[in-house]
């Protein structure tokens, strides 16, 4: 335990930790069971890409929601990674270790995925559009790219976190080189 950090900060660290870590247990049950319960309801799968997709021809048979359960396989995996960083990141910091190499891991794990995740989540969505409407006639299929405010923001904070990932491996290497001196 640093010397630096008073108890009383270690304290709040710790409490933090604890709710990021449930929240992330949270978000880990949540992600890993939406697809399976979204795109396993054809009513729900049909609603959903009528009103907020705005496609009107698609093709709701059971292959094709396995298309789309692996299109949005693709964003959910890289999103559990980051939790998974997140979790790991948030377990050191509840140990105490703050300055030191291996939170400085994860988080720089935790940018790279935040990064991938501005890359991910359009490729999902492209590729479970695609299989929602690969069974359509030619001409009625659907080829759709886009980005949004969501995927930039998801990059800009991957790469505050890369930074930030930089400032404290630095700061854990000074660390290290100072406790050599005593």
């Amino acid at each position: 335990m640093p010397d630096s950090f008073s108890l009383e900060s270690l304290r709040r660290i710790r409490r933090l930790a604890f709710v990021v870590r449930a929240l992330c247990l949270i978000g880990v049950l949540v992600i890993g069971t939406m697809p399976f319960l979204f795109w396993a309801q054809p009513e729900w799968v049909a609603e959903v890409v009528t009103q907020q997709w705005a496609i009107s021809k698609i093709q709701l048979d059971l292959y094709a929601r396995l298309g789309g359960l692996a299109g949005s396989a693709v964003p959910a995996s890289v999103s559990l990674f980051a939790l998974w960083q997140m979790w790991a990141l948030f377990g050191c910091f509840a140990q105490g270790e703050l300055l030191a190499r291996t939170p400085a891991t994860h988080l720089r794990r935790l940018g790279l995925a935040l990064c991938a995740l501005a890359v991910a989540q359009p490729v999902g969505r492209t590729l479970s559009i695609l299989a929602l409407t690969w069974g359509n006639p030619k001409g009625e299929r659907q080829l759709w790219v886009g980005l949004s405010a969501d995927h930039y923001l998801s990059l800009l904070f991957g790469l505050l976190l890369l930074a930030l990932a930089q400032v404290l491996a630095e700061g854990a290497r000074l660390a290290e080189e100072n406790a050599e001196f005593v």
